[in-house]
């Protein structure tokens, strides 16, 4: 199967964006659950246990911003580069190389781990709110480099 460059951008766009979403989904989860060292400390001077968890869900949040655009920004930048070095339409087996299917190996190989580490609740929404954030951000990076390669 075969896609232009800004179709291909945008798919991995959307791959990052459902992932990302999931993952937001499970942080909070955890974290509206947890009973953790984390949120007791933000409570002491939050006020009380739904406070210290707000105060933690911002600080996941505002770590996956930044992760985001200045981390994952260099990978979208990647990504993409690679992608148009293809005359469009593209293979879809074409769209990553090895290295980047390795990465997507270790993420989820680390993510299975978190289920046989002893981490609270709280740590373990705490990161995969923050990743998921960040994914989501990564995505929007995804969808803007789509529209310029459109317009192009």
């Amino acid at each position: 199967m075969k896609i232009s460059h800004s179709k291909a951008i945008t798919l991995s766009g959307l791959t990052w964006l459902g992932i990302g979403m999931l993952l937001i989904y499970k942080g909070l989860q955890f974290i509206v659950q947890a009973q953790g060292k984390m949120i007791d400390f933000f409570a002491s001077f939050a006020g009380n246990q739904q406070q210290g968890a707000l105060f933690l869900i911002v600080i996941a949040l505002f770590i996956g911003f930044l992760k985001g655009r200045f981390v994952l920004s260099k990978t979208v930048k990647r990504v993409t580069r690679h992608m148009l070095t293809f005359a469009s339409p593209i293979k879809v087996s074409q769209m990553y190389t090895k290295g980047y299917f390795i990465l997507l190996g270790c993420m989820m190989l680390l993510g299975m781990t978190f289920k046989y580490v002893p981490i609270g609740a709280d740590i373990r929404g705490l990161i995969d709110l923050a990743v998921g954030s960040a994914l989501v951000n990564g995505s929007l990076l995804y969808f803007k480099r789509a529209v310029t390669v459109a317009n192009a």
